[in-house]
This record gives C-alpha cells, structure tokens and sequence, in this order.
C-alpha cells in the first residue's frame, strides 16, 4: 500500500521533462557550496545531515546521500520560486532506497509570498505529503505529481524527509529533483519584463533590482520564517541590503501593478 513510484528506464518521459524548463534550482545536485551544502538549498536546520555523493549517482557526477537521524526526520528543502496561482505542475524526483534502516516521503507545501503555508484540505494535501513511504529496492526510482498551485501561491516548498527505522539510522540517496509548469505555453501578463536582483548570492550591502522600465519599484524581502525584513523602493534601482544575515530570503518586487518573487542567498 505505498505510493505508486516510476521506474528510471522510462526514457520517453524523462525526454519530455527535459524539454521544459525546471524550476528547482540546482535540481541535479551538481553545485555544492560544500561536501555537506548543496547550492541554492534551504540551510540548517530545513536541510540537514547531506553530504555529497559521487557513487550512487542517478545520473550526473553528483547525488545528495541523506543521513538518516535516530530519533527523528531530516530534512532535504528548496523553495522553489515565480508559482502561478492555477497552473499545473508536475512536481518530481529521483531516490534511491535500498537501506532497511531508512525509508522517505516527500512532505512539500504551497506559500504565498510572505511564506505563509496554504493548506488546501483537499486531493492536493495528500499528493504533497502522502501518508505512505518508500520501500527497499535496489534500483533508483521516481516519485512523481501532478498538482495545480492554489491561489496565492507563489512558492513551493519542495521537500523531502527521511526517517530512521528501529532504532539505527540509514542512507536515503537522492537526485534531479524537479517542478515544470505543464500549463499551455504561453507569455504571461503580469511578468516584470527584463526583471533582474543581483548579485545573487549577496555578499555586499546593496541589492541591485532592475528591469526593462525604469519606474521605481516596492521591494519586501522575508525570511524563511515569513518575516519582513525589508520594505522599502528602489532608489536608482538599488536597495540597502546591509541588515540581512546570511541565509535565504525572498524578495517580493512590485512594478506598476506586477509582482514577482525571487529566491535570494545573502553569504
């Protein structure tokens, strides 16, 4: 009674994926800030106990091999960012499971823009967090949904979580990790054309938000606990960015009635 999982040789359907653009960034895994920080992923403790995994790899140089805890889940998370309230979106990726001490489940959920989460009491809440784990097997496999994002969403948080059988502690291996708007193609009306934050990752104290207009733009900036930290406007098309810390955050730009979200990593 698990969840249904795809086998990796279904070469058609991954071909089709491809073609599309993936959200998640960094979803192969190939860039890591260090062996135990893969690039662009939420930092400890909404990821915690990774390291980098050049053997059991689905494909690529590199994997993420998730250290379960004895007591507890660990986390793997990305927050995947510009969602669009009623499209479909396929939401996907690799593991491998072959540890009778360790089992997984995605457990993911919708915000909205100040990383508030939408809980929807619906179809939806049992594909994002399903009740049922995954089972040894020796092969890589798929786990894959299909999901319209509600309204107000405008982030995914994509995560899984890995749990410790009896009590020792286990390996889950994971890897390509994916979300792809399969709404028909199309250019979308509220898009700030030319729209541009850099640098990203921050290291400085001013955060450059740019775009085709010059108009002046409103800027909010949370953090992953939906706290405000910054409101402010452009000036010259720049922000004070000096109170952030290191960490994600996202940054909220608004442009002449149209909004976008970025991710940001401030170092």
């Amino acid at each position: 009674m698990k969840k249904l999982y795809t086998l990796a040789f279904i070469a058609l359907s991954a071909i089709a994926v491809n073609a599309q653009t993936n959200l998640v960034s960094n979803g192969d895994f190939e860039a890591w800030d260090n062996t135990t920080s893969p690039t662009g992923y939420s930092p400890a403790p909404f990821t915690a106990s990774v390291s980098q995994e050049t053997v059991e790899v689905h494909q690529g140089t590199y994997a993420a091999k998730h250290q379960t805890a004895a007591t507890s889940s660990v986390k793997l998370q990305n927050e995947v960012e510009n969602i669009v309230p009623g499209h479909r979106y396929t939401i996907s990726y690799w593991f491998k499971d072959n540890d009778p001490n360790a089992r997984a489940r995605m457990w993911s959920y919708w915000l909205d823009s100040t990383f508030t989460s939408i809980t929807e009491g619906n179809d939806n809440d049992a594909l994002l967090r399903p009740a049922t784990y995954s089972e040894d097997n020796a092969q890589w496999l798929q786990y894959t949904v299909t999901v319209t994002a509600p309204a107000n969403a405008s982030i995914l948080r994509l995560e899984t979580r890995s749990y410790a059988q009896a009590a020792g502690s286990g390996v889950i291996y994971y890897d390509d990790f994916s979300v792809v708007d399969i709404t028909t193609a199309g250019v979308k009306s509220n898009e700030i054309a030319g729209l541009k934050v850099y640098p990203n990752p921050l290291t400085e104290n001013v955060l450059h938000v740019t775009s085709n207009s010059n108009a002046v733009k409103s800027v909010a900036v949370y953090d992953v606990l939906g706290k405000q930290v910054i409101n402010t406007t452009t000036v010259n098309g720049e922000v004070n960015a000096s109170n952030l810390n290191a960490g994600v955050y996202i940054v909220k730009i608004t442009e002449a009635g149209k909004t976008a979200t970025k991710k940001l990593v401030v170092r």
